[in-house]
């Protein structure tokens, strides 16, 4: 047979097996939240419950050809119908446009911290700059104080949908005021928001589907009561067995003991009556 031949039997496609799932942009992008973004082969609507799906920003707002250079990830929150809602789990810049902005020649400072909304959402931010030409340390750690001044200013006064308008886009009123302020520093070509992460939220994550019946799930509950049962049964009969090993051990000792005694007193008699002998046969003599 020819190598990687068929040995027999029908493949099964997978693929057959899949259905699509239409995915819902996040509610907190406001006017661009609740439209279809994109769609997503699944197998089982339970498993696909919490993954993270990426987009661009376009996918979204559909208005500016330069959104392509930004990536939203989406995390499927709940499913319902064939169509799932998400939430924002962060943002990043993409590769291509993060190469275009290196220069020979330049510094590129970096500042990652976490911030909280006042709504309880936890984010980890991390700000990326470039300098035309390239600038000393003393610089670089001013430059990173300012940011971090505006970051801890800012941030705890927006809700998530600020907090997701201002940071994703480059030409909101926030970039310009961090670009305002890091040029009084130093001549600088580009100043933004590089990534942001979601780290932890107020709400709860994600609902798995419920598939269960009412019947099958006091099926499940006899069936999980039943096993405890008969795991308190056979937890009772490993005591009630050990308990008499123990006894057939102590009473095996009692026994070895009282033969011990026996033999000790049947050879004290032996020891005594050994010198009436020794008479009797000196008297015959």
């Amino acid at each position: 047979m020819a190598k990687g031949a068929r040995r027999g039997g029908r493949v099964r496609d997978k693929w057959r097996d899949k259905q699509w799932l239409i995915l819902d942009s996040p509610s907190s992008f406001g006017d661009f939240g609740g439209h279809h973004i994109n769609y997503l082969p699944i197998t089982d609507a339970n498993t696909a419950v919490g993954r993270v799906v990426e987009n661009t920003l376009y996918d979204i707002k559909k208005q500016d050809q330069s959104d392509h250079k930004t990536k939203v990830f989406v995390e499927i929150e709940k499913i319902g119908e064939g169509v799932a809602t998400t939430i924002f789990k962060g943002h990043e810049y993409g590769k291509e446009f993060l190469r275009s902005l290196v220069r020979r020649g330049s510094s590129m400072i970096t500042h990652i911290h976490n911030y909280n909304t006042n709504d309880g959402h936890e984010f980890r931010v991390e700000v990326v700059t470039f300098s035309q030409r390239r600038i000393n340390s003393s610089k670089k750690h001013e430059l990173r104080r300012v940011i971090h001044e505006l970051l801890s200013e800012k941030i705890p006064q927006w809700d998530l949908n600020n907090f997701i308008q201002q940071v994703t886009d480059d030409n909101s009123e926030f970039h310009r005021e961090l670009l305002e302020k890091g040029r009084k520093i130093a001549s600088l070509r580009h100043i933004g928001i590089k990534k942001s992460k979601l780290l932890s939220s107020n709400k709860s994550r994600f609902q798995r589907v419920d598939t269960q019946t009412e019947d099958e799930r006091v099926d499940t509950q006899t069936e999980v009561s039943q096993t405890e049962v008969s795991q308190t049964e056979v937890s009772q009969t490993e005591v009630s067995q050990t308990e008499v090993s123990q006894t057939e051990v102590s009473q095996t000792e009692v026994s070895q003991t009282e033969d011990e005694r026996v033999d000790t007193q049947t050879g004290q008699e032996g020891i005594e009556t050994a010198p009436v002998d020794t008479e009797q046969n000196t008297d015959s003599t």
